[in-house]
């Protein structure tokens, strides 16, 4: 399956909407619940809440495809250990330079940085969680080899994973949903169903009014993400992140019609300037990895999304950031030894 231009877009749009995502989260669990500024947030925030279960699907896209040749898993899986490791000590030992400067390195500092190593970053869940995904996917590729077996182990991932904690926390059926959890289907009760998805939508063909069925039920899915976010935050005087989850139905809904949205729209299929779009689509892993660097600095010197208006902030300094961290992507990418070491 060769490489297609869309795909390499809504990468490139996921990957903004990750940074987008991580300003607009920066302090929402800091603003008054019951203000203005919250509510901004919080919509900016559900906006971006398909941008992980997408990358899960991209990554799968063509990884689980049994008719592509042999992807080398084990060759993956180490490059991708050895990535976490390297970003890992980028961000656990970058400020003990600065430490040591002014006068304030100890041995507390040095400690505190080594277990920042060994456990990475706060966004560098995602790639220990990929790299779980890639040790399967030799096990994903032989479910993907027959449609009927896709498509039944993604009906019992969406039934596990979304429809039945919704209905049974719906109407408090806490005993239910302990007999279900008792059945121990855990593989039916993660991300991995995202992973195969992707494949699994490419290759079904899905019907125009099943389509804009889809459509409308993501811009349902969004709405209520925000509504039942407000609702729950305010009605319990805490900060509850539920609706935000990828394993929200809501979440699952907005993202697959995301993903069917830029599969079916002509204005991706036709986009020319095809090999700009697969650059920025390889700039995206080094994207995510370094934005949260720019974030923190920008904190640092005191500009974040309440220095201003959040209506304003979030959406300037999220380009801010983007475009700094596309810049630092692109300087990597033309200098050999960060390139290999840093790039996947």
């Amino acid at each position: 399956m060769s490489r297609i231009v869309k795909y390499d877009i809504l990468r490139v749009a996921a990957s903004f909407s990750i940074v987008l995502l991580h300003v607009s989260a920066s302090y929402w669990s800091v603003v008054d619940i019951s203000g203005g500024e919250f509510v901004v947030m919080t919509v900016y925030n559900s906006l971006t809440r398909f941008a992980v279960p997408v990358f899960f699907m991209l990554s799968g896209l063509f990884l689980v495809d049994p008719w592509r040749e042999r992807v080398g898993t084990g060759k993956r899986v180490l490059k991708l250990i050895a990535l976490f490791y390297v970003w890992s000590a980028f961000y656990a030992f970058q400020g003990i330079a600065v430490d040591t400067l002014q006068g304030a390195f100890s041995m507390e500092v040095l400690k505190n940085a080594v277990e920042r190593f060994i456990f990475g970053h706060v966004h560098m869940w995602f790639l220990q969680m990929l790299c779980g995904f890639y040790i399967l996917i030799p096990v994903a590729r032989q479910i993907c080899a027959r449609k009927q077996a896709a498509g039944y182990y993604l009906a019992l991932w969406a039934a596990f994973r979304f429809l039945l904690p919704a209905l049974t926390g719906f109407f408090h059926l806490d005993t239910l949903q302990a007999r279900l959890d008792s059945l121990g289907m855990d593989i039916l009760v993660g991300n991995f169903g995202y992973f195969l998805a992707g494949y699994y939508l490419n290759t079904m063909e899905i019907k125009k009014e099943l389509r804009r069925g889809l459509y409308a039920a993501g811009g349902v899915a969004l709405c209520l993400t925000v509504l039942l976010t407000i609702r729950d935050c305010r009605a319990s005087g805490t900060y509850v992140e539920r609706w935000f989850s990828p394993a929200s139905l809501n979440i699952l809904v907005l993202s697959a019609a995301v993903f069917v949205f830029f599969k079916y729209c002509r204005v991706f299929e036709g986009a020319g300037r095809a090999q700009m779009w697969r650059r920025l689509s390889g700039y995206t892993f080094f994207v995510y990895m370094f934005h949260m660097f720019v974030i923190e600095k920008l904190n640092l010197v005191g500009i974040n999304t309440i220095s201003f208006p959040a209506v304003i902030s979030i959406p300037v300094l999220s380009v801010f950031t983007f475009l700094v961290s596309l810049a630092a992507a692109f300087a990597a990418d033309h200098i050999p030894v960060v390139r290999r070491a840093a790039t996947f």
